[in-house]
């Protein structure tokens, strides 16, 4: 039986090695068939713009900042799940599943609740969204292929070697009235995320 210290204490090469005992072979496939997706139908409702403004900062998390003439939230990862979640009318949070940015643009209010730039994956491949950049580069081009979305000061993604013999995990189901959904989930909670909306507008505040 192997141990950690037969991996040189790297735990990216322990999961690779118990990746390649499964039918994924790879880590590659085993992040495009574990790793979600909104419905390009549901994104496409949201104008490919973020749902809440909202930018990363753990030591101020609650608080509202004025930038560039507009509020802008100040939270840890609660807010960008909350958009996934919502949006996608998922009522709990899946044990063990982490939510991800593709684009790692925390301070970036239009990219931070962006549907587009949110993805889920279980949490024993998470940390490979942040640190693995053939990882990274597959799951950008993901969200190009789906939606057709880059940040506008990013580069085009280029398609990896590989992608085409992938087997990618098929999107949620799409939402019906993405709008309808987030206002109904917004007026039954009181939390964090409602608290700074309410200071700072989100994206369908006018309908509210």
């Amino acid at each position: 039986m192997q141990t950690i210290h037969d991996f040189q204490l790297s735990g990216r090469e322990a999961l690779v090695a118990v990746i390649r005992q499964t039918n994924y072979r790879g880590l590659e496939q085993a992040v495009a068939s574990l790793t979600m997706f909104s419905h390009p139908d549901t994104v496409a409702q949201t104008g490919l713009r973020a749902i809440f403004p909202v930018v990363r900062n753990f030591a101020k998390r609650g608080a509202i900042e004025q930038r560039g003439g507009s509020l802008v939230g100040l939270d840890d990862n609660k807010a960008p799940t909350d958009a996934f979640l919502w949006a996608n009318a998922i009522t709990r949070r899946p044990p063990d599943l982490q939510f991800n940015h593709i684009y790692a643009r925390s301070d970036d209010p239009d990219c931070y609740t962006c549907l587009a730039n949110l993805c889920a994956s279980p949490g024993f491949l998470a940390k490979l969204t942040d640190t693995n950049s053939e990882i990274i580069a597959l799951l950008r081009y993901r969200a190009f292929e789906l939606y057709g979305w880059f940040p506008k000061d990013a580069d085009k993604p280029i398609e990896p070697p590989g992608y085409q013999a992938l087997e990618w995990c098929s999107p949620l189901l799409p939402v019906t009235n993405v709008r309808e959904t987030l206002i109904a989930q917004v007026r039954r909670r009181a939390d964090r995320t409602t608290r700074m909306i309410s200071q700072t507008g989100w994206l369908f505040a006018d309908a509210m």
